[in-house]
């Protein structure tokens, strides 16, 4: 067990005998920080903050914006899965997985939609379809909201919350995506972005 969540364990169970809150900084897998180290930022990425309290306890967690990283062979086998299982396309090994997650409503997508935007999305899915060496998702956690985006996007629940727990673990404000390559190489944008600009990216 991380030692973030022990210290959050015991300081919940002995809070009677507590009268100021701990405060506790962190990275974006609950790996403690210093507060200086969670405050640099040399080469001025942007991060999301997120604050999580209790009676006892105060944890700070900073997650970058964009992120780059790679996923096992086995969670790929899984990610590849549950599309097929869901979509029933199946992904050739030689394809780009692109994933476009919606996590549901918030204060950023929220509204009846928009003209300029859902033409960018028109847009974007007649280009991206032509492409043979992608495979490209649109994934919800919650269905809500996104009756507000284009009549050609063909929505996936993310039924084992897979991609949310492999990519997204925090709630993004309106929309996310991953871009993952054969070998497992992958690149993430955590939060609001153009659509167009993933057709860059692949």
């Amino acid at each position: 067990m991380k030692k973030i969540f022990l210290i959050l364990i015991l300081l919940t169970y002995f809070n009677s005998y507590s009268q100021e809150k701990k405060i506790i900084y962190s990275d974006e897998n609950l790996n403690e920080l210093t507060k200086e180290k969670y405050i640099s930022n040399p080469l001025r990425k942007r991060f999301f903050e997120y604050k999580t309290e209790n009676d006892s306890l105060i944890i700070y967690t900073r997650v970058a914006r964009n992120k780059v990283g790679r996923i096992s062979k086995n969670d790929l086998i899984k990610i590849k899965d549950q599309l097929l299982n869901t979509s029933k396309i199946k992904i050739d090994s030689s394809q780009t997985i692109v994933i476009n997650f919606y996590p549901g409503i918030d204060n950023c997508n929220k509204g009846p939609g928009n003209s300029t935007i859902n033409a960018l999305y028109n847009k974007y899915i007649r280009k991206i379809s032509k492409r043979k060496d992608v495979a490209e998702f649109f994934i919800y956690k919650q269905i809500e909201g996104t009756n507000t985006y284009p009549r050609k996007t063909k929505w996936l629940k993310d039924s084992q919350q897979l991609i949310e727990k492999t990519f997204f673990k925090f709630h993004y404000p309106c929309f996310s995506y991953v871009i993952i390559r054969p070998n497992g190489n992958y690149y993430s944008k955590r939060g609001e972005y153009m659509i167009t600009e993933i057709l860059e990216k692949i």
